[in-house]
């Protein structure tokens, strides 16, 4: 069984996270448990459900190479015990209640670790499970439209952790007030590994969601990623830019948001006018190849496979296009039509091959003996059609004695 290499990697390397987490509180590792001060910490549940959420990945990715009803089916059902996990959690910080499903792992660690929390995860990180037990339910699903609500959930359980690492970046818990009870944010190694987890499940539809923007084909997909890309990187340095000069001193508040708001504005500005550009080029190169094959697909329908001459259907058009052109003229022309001796000889005789051959021989003769601007065709298994354009009655019939057979000794 191959398994997708991105959405594998990163199940295992979520699975090594959660169970480093579940030896770090079994052996006391508190570098592991904490690795920021002032940060949620990582808890067992927060481990466990880092686990299940592999494998319910794993599942993914195996239904996705392989149709099997068994894993299908757990995975769903893993999936369900995921979200429902997290659901729980959720529930707990709403209604305030002081016990948790969290303390039933490690309870002894727990009350000795010096923390100022109990055994549950973040809401961010449960709202997270939450999200990714959903789109991987739904993903499990038969999916009939290109977007549905498993990319909706996917791109949503995608971002949470992101933000959490954005907010890392930016240090952003010195702006957020901690209240008794509820922890804001993530911790650094859930929510990467609930970020490589989430990329990994949109990884394995690649025509679907965030995913088709990188697997777009190239008349469309070069400006999405653009936009993509840029989606992504501007708000990210423009903020770290922000945040660092206000910081400093070198700027306030109001300025440093009106300063990042234009610069944003004046990029993206910028990108969707290259992309117009790049769009309009696309579509002008579109119908030039389009012309082409449709010119190239009414000479094929027109032309003899065999002698490249045209066939009956070619025939008649240039005999109507030649027709009319001479009635408007009052020109005259002159219709030849050829039929071929010994041809059914040479087939049995020396065989079909044989007898091909001697057609393309009759086609280049024929076609060696005319004018540029007369059409010669092939209307049938051995009969050539000629047509001589703007010549009189008189030469007519010279060429019709030319195009004669000898006769016989």
């Amino acid at each position: 069984l191959t398994l997708p290499r991105f959405a594998l990697a990163s199940a295992v390397i979520a699975a090594g996270a959660g169970i480093a987490l579940l030896l770090a509180w079994r052996y006391d590792w508190a570098w592991l448990i904490q690795v920021l001060p002032r940060q949620p910490a990582e808890v067992p549940l927060t481990a466990v459900c880092l686990c299940i959420s592999s494998v319910v990945l794993l599942c993914c990715a195996a239904c996705a190479s392989r149709k099997s009803s068994l894993l299908r089916q757990g995975g769903r059902l893993l999936a369900m015990v995921l979200a429902a996990i997290g659901i729980l959690v959720i529930v707990e910080y709403t209604l305030g209640f002081r016990g948790s499903i969290g303390n039933l792992l490690f309870p002894q660690a727990l009350q000795a670790a010096d923390l100022d929390f109990d055994g549950r995860p973040s809401p961010q990180t449960a709202l997270s499970f939450v999200l990714f037990g959903l789109s991987a339910w739904l993903y499990f699903g038969r999916r009939r439209d290109r977007f549905d609500l498993a990319d909706v959930a996917a791109a949503a359980s995608l971002f949470l952790p992101a933000a959490a690492l954005l907010s890392y970046l930016f240090d952003l818990d010195h702006a957020v007030p901690k209240e008794a009870g509820l922890r804001f944010g993530m911790p650094p190694l859930a929510a990467l590994s609930m970020t490589l987890l989430a990329a990994g499940l949109q990884s394995l539809h690649p025509g679907r969601g965030l995913a088709s923007l990188l697997s777009a084909q190239p008349d469309g997909g070069l400006a999405s990623r653009r936009l993509l890309l840029a989606a992504v990187l501007v708000p990210v340095l423009f903020g770290y830019l922000q945040v660092f000069a206000i910081r400093r001193g070198y700027i306030d508040l109001s300025l440093g948001v009106a300063i990042t708001i234009a610069a944003s504005v004046m990029v993206f500005i910028v990108l969707l006018i290259r992309n117009a550009e790049l769009i309009m080029r696309l579509y002008v190169e579109q119908r030039h190849q389009l012309a082409l094959r449709e010119e190239q697909a009414r000479r094929e329908a027109a032309t003899d496979a065999l002698t490249l001459l045209y066939n009956r259907r070619g025939w008649e058009q240039c005999l109507l296009i030649e027709e009319q052109r001479a009635q408007r003229e009052n020109l005259d022309a002159g219709i030849f039509i050829i039929d071929l001796d010994g041809l059914k000889a040479v087939n049995d005789r020396e065989g079909h091959a044989a007898g091909d051959a001697f057609l393309q021989r009759a086609a280049q003769a024929l076609r060696g003996c005319v004018r540029r601007r007369d059409v010669v065709a092939r209307i049938g298994g051995d009969e050539y059609a000629f047509l001589a354009t703007e010549i009189v009655p008189e030469v007519g019939r010279v060429v019709e004695e030319r195009l004669r057979p000898p006769p016989a000794a």
